[in-house]
């Protein structure tokens, strides 16, 4: 095989690895200098949440809800928290329209987070 050739298909691949396009339930990296933010809302009986990578720009409602960001219900939570290292900081909040679950709810979350070793701001 030519040099060039094997170079070519070892830069394809590497390329389409280092992909940075969205996906529905795409994994966050692991840490964030800013921490995470972390949203909820409800959608007729099912509480939804987006974990972000915290910026210091407010993002829009159509970014936290969108089908990219939208986590439906707590186990989904988890598994996107399971993939925070511990130590990071998880700050929760919900400005209008989002909205705070009920109160077993958020001390499930917060029970998630001790468990992972990240620290919990609940901003209400």
């Amino acid at each position: 095989m030519k040099p060039s050739l094997f170079f070519a298909i070892l830069l394809t691949i590497f390329l389409s690895s280092c992909s940075t396009t969205a996906q529905p339930g795409a994994t966050l990296p692991a840490e964030s200098m800013k921490g995470f933010e972390l949203y909820s809302w409800q959608e007729g009986d099912q509480w939804k949440f987006s974990l972000l990578t915290g910026t210091n720009r407010e993002k829009t409602l159509d970014e936290l809800q969108s089908a990219d960001a939208a986590l439906d219900g707590v186990d989904a939570l988890r598994s996107a928290l399971e993939g925070v290292s511990a130590g990071q900081t998880i700050t929760w909040s919900a400005k209008e329209p989002l909205a705070f679950p009920p109160e077993e709810i958020v001390q499930q979350v917060e029970q998630i987070c001790s468990d992972q070793g990240l620290i919990c701001n609940i901003a209400r």
